[in-house]
């Protein structure tokens, strides 16, 4: 499971870049995972902004309600000196900056700092509540405020008559601070959660799934190499391991279908050499004595011939030529049909008779090369290894243009190692036009391959030291 992109750099290039999917899709679950969680965090730090303001407005707004009523009362009693100790004691509103009582002229009668008594507002630290003073003709509280401060005036009656105002400003910093602060908190607990589930989501691709598909397609490779070892499948309840399953169950019965296929095509091959060699042993145990027994009949009359009529002496030499070419021939039928004898050395002696009938032609020398003696106990192994030697010299012969073919026989370890050597043109290794069957050595190379593999053996086909070809197959000595 991949996921892949690709970017032109420069002029007809490209770049490819593949992420796998069990990396790909915890990715994508953290990027929008994050971008949600920010967007989360933007719109609660507006809404914790909102309702912070609410708070405060509403707090400023009480603080100048009160001071307005608690003004007027203690005013209309002269008692200016305890409402200013009123403002300078006010401490249960922590975030109170200045709190002020103003007059109809714009002249403070006390203030929180206790220092702009007397003095107009304009100028002090009260200034910016008092640009909420307007014109009322009924109770109102007005409220504003800035980037950090809320303003609050609430109006009151004065005892000689006019409208008086109770100032208050709130510091809303505090409240901004706490409000981020909350989402800041709250995104970074979104963001691990999404982390930790990007995290889990890998793992569960990761070894649920992608590590086993990954050895699934291991074994299936292994498998199709000639290696198999239920092992390297994954197992388990799941898809996956009901996909190895199934592929197990699929291997076994082709697994099953190849063993027996293989085991009646070995026994047609050996029903094949068994004819082969009865009818071989029929010609030279036969015909081949008739024919003999033909031929001394034929001499003995020749010699009769010869002294009392000398003019059938060509006739009866005619027969006899004759019937030594008939047993001639039917010698080499018999040795081609069962090439191999029972003998544990039979098959030495059928590679160098096939030797030396290459060589007797006078067209391609031959030679046989076994330094050591070579003794196969199991003639079907001595049987394919020599049809195999017959096949490479014969594709040579007819294919190869070869002036010297080498046949090497030796054993090392537990193989016997039999070899073909050429000095002709080479495997010819482009492939055929579409609808060309192209006749040649292919179906004898193939004949070599099964052959090799019905004796557990390993045939290879390449270039000969000295140029041409090589045929060389090892199996096993047995």
């Amino acid at each position: 499971m991949s996921l892949s992109s690709s970017k032109t750099p420069g002029k007809g290039g490209s770049l490819n870049i593949s992420l796998p999917m069990r990396l790909t899709a915890p990715l994508l679950v953290l990027v929008f995972g994050v971008m949600a969680t920010w967007l989360n965090y933007t719109l609660t730090l507006d809404a914790n902004l909102a309702r912070d303001l609410s708070s405060v407005r509403q707090r400023a707004g009480g603080v100048a309600a009160r001071l307005a009523a608690m003004s007027e009362h203690l005013l209309a009693d002269n008692l200016q000196r305890v409402v200013q100790l009123e403002l300078t004691s006010m401490f249960d509103v922590p975030e109170l900056v200045s709190a002020g009582i103003v007059d109809s002229r714009g002249i403070i009668l006390a203030d929180s700092s206790g220092r702009w008594a007397g003095f107009p507002v304009q100028g002090t630290t009260l200034a910016p509540a008092a640009t909420l003073i307007r014109p009322v003709n009924k109770v109102v509280i007005e409220i504003g405020e800035n980037a950090e401060r809320v303003y609050a005036a609430s109006p009151f009656a004065l005892p000689r008559g006019g409208v008086g105002w109770a100032l208050a400003e709130l510091n809303r910093q505090q409240a901004i601070n706490g409000a981020r602060e909350d989402a800041r908190t709250q995104f970074y607990w979104i963001s691990g959660a999404m982390a930790l589930l990007s995290f889990m989501l890998w793992a569960i691709l990761h070894y649920g799934y992608a590590s086993r598909i990954a050895r699934l397609a291991g074994g299936i490779q292994e498998w199709g190499a000639g290696r198999r070892d239920r092992t390297l499948m994954p197992g388990g309840g799941d898809e996956v391991g009901r996909l190895a399953e199934v592929f197990n169950t699929m291997a076994d019965r082709l697994q099953s279908q190849e063993v027996d296929k293989l085991r009646l095509e070995r026994e047609v091959l050996n029903i094949s050499e068994r004819e082969r060699r009865r009818i071989g042993h029929d010609l030279h145990d036969s015909l081949g004595q008739r024919l003999t027994a033909a031929s001394m009949t034929a001499n003995a009359m020749l010699e009769q011939l010869k002294s009392t009529g000398p003019l059938l002496t060509a006739h009866g030499e005619l027969v006899a030529q004759q019937l030594r070419e008939a047993i001639a021939e039917a010698r080499s039928l018999s040795h081609g049909l069962a090439p191999v004898s029972l003998e544990a050395d039979g098959l030495m002696a059928a590679l160098r008779e096939l030797a030396t009938s290459v060589s007797r032609s006078g067209k391609v020398r031959c030679v046989l090369d076994c330094p050591q003696p070579v003794l196969l106990p199991n003639v079907e192994t001595a049987t394919h290894l020599f049809r195999m030697a017959q096949e490479a010299v014969n594709n040579a012969l007819k294919h190869a243009s070869a002036s010297e073919i080498r046949i090497g026989l030796e054993v090392q370890g537990d193989n016997v190692i039999l070899e073909v050597d050429d000095d002709g043109v080479g495997l010819d290794e482009t492939p055929a036009p579409p609808g060309e069957n192209r006749e040649g050595p292919g179906l004898g190379l193939r004949v070599m391959r099964y052959r090799a593999q019905l004796i557990d053996g390993q045939v290879d086909f390449g270039p000969a030291p000295a140029g041409g070809t090589r045929v060389r197959c090892v199996a096993p000595a047995r």
